[in-house]
């Protein structure tokens, strides 16, 4: 008498909530077989499709009938990937760190759970902050398909490294929900938010920045790195390459 082992195959289930909206996320651990459809992406640099294959691996993960990763925070997109990750490859995760004092290369093993995560809930946000004495605006953290969005405006003819700024100075332009002037408040298209962004001096641009930064959540990926020569101490974010193999 045979049995279908197939019944027994990746019977596991886990959930999370996510730091953001809150909601909880049911999943399976990744398959070998999404990892190996992952290598297919393994030398490519473009961050539009290393995107487009990380949403294919979260989403063929998800168990939950009414999940759509475009309705996802990007920091709670990121958290679910870190959560998959603990549950399919295991916890503890290695990686080389070269000194940059002493050029030293060592191994550096990291316990995924230990990493601090921040719930949005916990944090204060006031969504307005004042650019200039004649203009405010409003903010707020984007979803993946807002995200995604992003990318008709993305100049695919500029290098990869360029690509990545822009997708960044879009992705501030995209948070701003109103602009407020003396003549009143007003709603301006991506392309002008852009523009807005684009022509005006840095110290402007560091604002939005530090307000993404204090009103961070979700998992805070980084870690205290030490030399095993030099004893040199550095905190940096911790490198995603081979965070799957």
């Amino acid at each position: 008498m045979s049995t279908n082992f197939k019944n027994y195959i990746n019977v596991y289930e886990f959930e999370c909530e996510l730091p953001g909206s809150g909601k909880i996320i049911k999943y399976k651990p990744i398959t070998t077989g999404q990892m190996k459809k992952l290598l297919i992406y393994e030398n490519e640099t473009s961050p539009v499709i290393q995107e487009k294959a990380l949403d294919d691996l979260i989403s063929s993960s998800v168990i939950d009938k009414d999940f759509d990763i475009n309705k996802l925070y990007l920091e709670d997109r990121f958290f679910l990937l870190i959560e998959m990750r603990k549950n399919t490859k295991g916890k503890k995760f290695k990686f080389d760190f070269k000194c940059p004092k002493c050029k030293t290369v060592s191994q550096q093993l990291i316990d995924l759970d230990s990493l601090k995560v921040v719930k949005l809930k916990d944090i204060k946000i006031n969504p307005k902050i004042k650019l200039t004495k004649q203009i405010s605006i409003e903010l707020k953290h984007i979803t993946r398909g807002e995200q995604k969005e992003l990318e008709k405006y993305l100049d695919l003819s500029i290098s990869e490294t360029q690509q990545m700024v822009e997708m960044q100075l879009l992705g501030y332009a995209a948070g701003i929900t109103k602009v407020i002037t003396p003549e009143g408040e007003e709603t301006p298209d991506l392309k002008d938010k852009k523009w807005m962004l684009e022509n005006t001096p840095p110290a402007i641009l560091d604002k939005l920045k530090n307000w993404y930064n204090n009103t961070a959540f979700g998992v805070e990926f980084t870690y205290t790195t030490k030399c095993i020569n030099c004893k040199h101490f550095q905190v940096m974010d911790i490198p995603l390459a081979n965070f799957f193999f």
